[in-house]
């Protein structure tokens, strides 16, 4: 299952993941001496800047590497809205500066822009682009048969680059052994405050881990003339939107003209939390969101589904489009992702356990005194770092001595707080 000459690749969905990949395809192709066609799948027009996007579109290290070194493209500094400057953590009372070091800038950007960017760079090394929703898949022996709105394509391999799309998510089931992965919800509104307040906010990313039941994690992020916010969880609504935007927490960042009640424009999304079952088969391969490969409980979205499309481009060119092939090329590329899939899947445990006994002031607490947590809680939010490495930098002895003392103190407290008051003794 080699591709040859005059081959067709078929791409569905031409986010940052399926653009790459349609990049590193072409380029793979000249490089040893091939000709390939590739067609790319998107029925939305990034240009009409008509559609939100589950992603905040905040670019970050090492996203400059990544598009120079592995597509030779630069970002536009007309697509910056603004240069990033840190992060700020807030629990239910606390609020702090995470001190650290990124290797790179992290930049604010609209979506529909950069998409389109990749888009059009797409294009110009030779991709076909047809603005036409996906209706099946048929993968056979000789071949897959993608089918259309518009046109069928008959081609070698099928790439998914759909994120978790409802529609395509069930297309890829029906025709392939594909299952889509685990998953929280996300809603996402955006407020217009005025460039003088926006100004106010320091181009500081401002994450909540507070106690509200069915809420993960929040944030609220400058972005240009306007502000996003965003929340995540099981089963996150707009209700529990207004409720994360009424709490005292979030309060302080917004304006006080828009703390009365008035009409939101909500944009409900999700994002993956687990690998994808059977994310690659016999000429078929998933990447990005599709395939749930991303740093859990991290983000960093883009970067990873830039990396996923070249990766299976190379797998592609490279070895062929069986399900061996990708296992043994596409798969392994992707081990700085899936290995630390364990250790971010006991991150987010740990932090939602805290989060709902109440005990992430206490975490905050320890972080401003201490730098070696500082450090772990900004690898953490930042994404800067693999949640292996920040664990195993973390651990220690003292660490663990402080928190006991931590989460005793703080069980005692609760445990007294639930007795009833004594009444006083009568004097003499």
């Amino acid at each position: 299952m080699l591709i040859n000459d005059g081959d067709t690749v078929c791409i569905v969905g031409a986010g940052p993941g399926g653009s790459a990949c349609a990049i590193a395809l072409l380029s793979e192709a000249r490089r040893v001496g091939r000709k390939i066609n590739v067609v790319l799948f998107e029925h939305k027009k990034f240009s009409e800047h008509r559609h939100y996007n589950q992603c905040i579109g905040v670019l970050s290290p090492p996203f400059e590497d990544i598009l120079k070194n592995e597509l030779d493209l630069t970002l536009p500094e007309n697509l910056v809205l603004n240069n990033m400057e840190g992060y700020r953590l807030h629990s239910d009372l606390l609020s702090l500066d995470l001190i650290g070091e990124e290797s790179g800038r992290s930049v604010s950007v609209r979506r529909s822009k950069f998409d389109a960017f990749m888009l059009e760079e797409a294009q110009k090394a030779g991709a076909q682009v047809v603005h036409n929703r996906v209706t099946s898949i048929e993968i056979n022996h000789d071949g897959v048969l993608v089918y259309s709105e518009g046109d069928n394509f008959k081609c070698a391999v099928v790439v998914g680059a759909f994120g978790l799309d409802d529609g395509t998510c069930s297309i890829f089931e029906q025709g392939t052994p594909y299952r889509q992965p685990d998953f929280l919800n996300t809603v996402i509104t955006r407020l217009y405050p005025g460039k003088e307040f926006i100004s106010s906010m320091d181009s500081t990313i401002h994450a909540f881990l507070l106690s509200h039941p069915g809420l993960e994690f929040g944030a609220v992020t400058p972005k240009g003339e306007h502000i996003s916010i965003n929340i995540a969880g099981r089963k996150v609504s707009s209700h529990i939107m207004m409720e994360f935007l009424r709490s005292a927490p979030v309060q302080r960042f917004l304006p006080p003209h828009q703390r009365r009640e008035k009409p939101l424009n909500y944009f409900k999304g999700k994002f993956p939390i687990a690998p994808a079952r059977n994310l690659f088969g016999d000429r078929y391969v998933t990447i990005g969101d599709a395939a749930g490969l991303m740093r859990p409980f991290k983000g960093k979205g883009i970067n990873s589904a830039i990396l996923t499309g070249v990766y299976s481009a190379r797998s592609i060119m490279g070895h062929g489009v069986s399900k061996q092939a990708f296992a043994e090329n596409f798969y392994r590329e992707c081990s700085e992702l899936t290995e630390d899939l364990p250790y971010g899947r006991v991150v987010r445990l740990l932090t939602n356990l805290a989060t709902s006994l109440k005990f992430m002031d206490h975490m905050i607490a320890v972080a401003a005194e201490r730098p070696d947590f500082m450090k772990a809680m900004f690898g953490s939010v930042s994404g800067h770092d693999p949640y292996k490495k920040i664990i195993m930098e973390t651990a220690s002895l003292s660490l663990a001595f402080t928190f006991a003392q931590k989460i005793l103190g703080h069980f005692v407290f609760r445990q007294e707080a639930r007795l009833p008051a004594k009444s006083a003794s009568p004097t003499a």
